[in-house]
């Protein structure tokens, strides 16, 4: 097995693309669904499995990392995103089903239960850093290379300004989602939105 520094690992549309530059910004090479001397960035790395995207055939099992990065925005736009985008291309689907149940679901229900699921077999390896992309990631990545990796000579970045790997579709209220959720899922949907400090959509209109 090969080892490398980095694994950046998200749910599709959650900042993979954005992680991988602010380290490279940082000095380090990671890529994005490749593998550059310091790690990856690949949403598809949360499994061991081979890589459908960019690098086919790339598969976690053969690689081993020693800080594993954990990258995450507003949850409702990583769903709006994957409503949109990401669940219309059948290789992302079908690259999900073998660890996401989506029997019996619309596709709003789709959406929410893969970023739920997704975020789940993550969480289950106890990433070092959760990333935060929506909330000053510049700083907080710097606070932890300077802690943990102690990189000689390491200054802060100025904020990335232009949005990485954007797509462009329509927004997804919450109360949409509601409407087309099931009571059981929709409230894990909240919970979710509250570990991680997006409270604002505790109370959808």
């Amino acid at each position: 097995m090969e080892k490398r520094k980095f694994l950046v690992l998200g749910h599709p549309r959650s900042g993979t693309t954005f992680s991988a530059k602010l380290l490279r910004d940082f000095g380090y090479q990671v890529g994005h669904e490749a593998m550059k001397d310091d790690g990856i960035s690949s949403w598809m790395f949360a499994v061991e499995d081979n890589q459908v995207f960019t690098s086919l055939g790339l598969n976690r099992k053969d690689y081993t990392f020693e800080y594993i990065i954990m990258n995450i925005r507003n949850p409702v736009d990583i769903i709006t995103s994957t409503y949109f985008t990401e669940n219309t291309s059948k290789k992302s689907m079908n690259y999900r089903k073998k660890y996401v149940n989506f029997e019996g679901l619309n596709k709003v229900e789709e959406a929410v239960k893969s970023v739920l699921e997704w975020y789940k077999l993550i969480e289950m390896q106890r990433p070092h850093l959760k990333l935060f992309i929506d909330k000053n990631p510049e700083e907080k990545l710097f606070h932890f290379l300077k802690r943990f990796d102690n990189k000689e000579g390491l200054l802060p970045i100025k904020k990335i300004k232009k949005k990485i790997n954007a797509r462009k579709h329509p927004d997804l209220s919450l109360s949409f989602i509601k409407e087309n959720c099931g009571e059981e899922l929709f409230s894990e949907l909240i919970h979710f939105c509250g570990l991680y400090d997006y409270h604002v959509f505790a109370n959808p209109k």
